[in-house]
């Protein structure tokens, strides 16, 4: 065809589409929002109830921290329902749980010992369900199992429960049904491990394929599948704990990990008596002047609300506060390095 033949349109070429997006959201308000058969892999892990039962008998402090807010058992058939409708046919969904919320999802799903030919079972949403695979949580340097909650042969694992609507090979039929990690070295509210996320991705998706997680926590999905080239939608009513390097994609008044920019060697903040009582050195006591902890009259009401939360909810907020306050021109490197703390796994001692 001849150049002069060619159509000269009144309007510009349509723009690529989104590679990424995060938004602030509850997790069933986000999957109603999105078209019947418009994704192509969930993989969550939604705050399940059945932590208050580690609570209540002090086998876990996850939940001291109020970092969220439980989903009841009675609405995980919802999540599945609407998760069903929004991927399209042939397509993958994974459920990070513990135990006792898989026997739950199983008996509310009516997943009983009955196989189809092919050996899945049938679920009451719709999908087909074919098996629990296991996330063996590791010592860092992957040597041996770590146990973790319980009285009773500690849990050293966690369950993610494999659905499939319609039928799709998955990439690697070479990769077990246990995926053995060390827990993910950041700070947050169960962060699950990077290598075992980019598993399930790169088993059940191609790049340029839509990836969805509503209970995004820090973000884990949006970082492997970016690094696997899919495209993804995040949601969660709080991203204070989303990676940092997601922190552009986040809207412009959500509170993020704003000290992503933060280059320091990591430092412990010190005890927030010392601080208010002026016993903290002369650095720490620059830096809590710095961020709003202190002011000429002593410790500022920032301060003081910290002080009166338990210890171990204190080091939450400590963190969120160092995470999302956007760091300040030339700020002492005393503050720096506590962001910088705030940004790592590491442990108060």
């Amino acid at each position: 065809m001849s150049e002069s033949n060619l159509l000269e349109l009144p309007f510009a070429a349509p723009p690529p589409p989104e590679r990424g997006r995060v938004v602030v959201s509850d997790a069933f308000d986000l999957l109603r929002s999105l078209a019947p058969e418009s994704v192509d892999l969930v993989v969550t892990d939604p705050p399940y109830e059945s932590l208050q039962i580690h609570r209540a008998r002090g086998t876990t402090t996850r939940l001291t921290t109020n970092w969220f807010t439980t989903v009841p058992n009675e609405r995980l058939p919802e999540l599945l329902r609407e998760v069903y409708r929004v991927l399209r046919s042939d397509r993958h969904f994974y459920l990070f749980c513990d135990e006792v919320t898989a026997d739950i999802i199983k008996q509310q799903q009516g997943i009983g010992a009955a196989r189809l030919v092919n050996g899945a079972r049938k679920c009451a949403s719709g999908f087909v369900y074919w098996k629990e695979i296991v996330w063996a949580k590791t010592t860092l340097d992957g040597a041996r199992i770590r146990g973790g909650t319980g009285y009773h042969y500690r849990a050293a694992s966690e369950r993610i429960l494999f659905f499939e609507k319609g039928k799709r090979a998955l990439s690697d039929l070479g990769i077990p049904d246990v995926l053995m990690a060390a827990r993910a070295g950041v700070p947050g509210p169960a962060v699950k491990p990077g290598a075992v996320v980019r598993t399930l991705i790169a088993q059940s998706t191609s790049p340029e394929e839509l990836v969805v997680d509503p209970f995004c926590g820090s973000g884990v999905t949006g970082v492997e599948a970016r690094g696997l080239h899919r495209r993804f939608l995040l949601g969660d009513i709080d991203l204070a704990y989303l990676d940092p390097s997601l922190a552009e994609l986040a809207p412009r008044d959500a509170i993020v990990a704003r000290a992503a920019a933060v280059v320091a060697e990591p430092v412990d903040p010190p005890e927030l008596e010392a601080l208010a009582d002026g016993s903290a050195s002369a650095d720490e006591l620059d830096a809590a002047r710095a961020c709003g902890w202190l002011d000429a009259d002593g410790a500022t009401a920032v301060l003081d609300k910290l002080l009166e939360m338990r210890p171990i909810e204190r080091e939450a907020a400590l963190r969120r506060a160092l995470r999302t306050e956007a760091p300040r021109p030339r700020e002492p490197d005393r503050l720096r390095a506590w962001r910088a703390w705030a940004l790592s796994g590491r442990r108060r001692p």
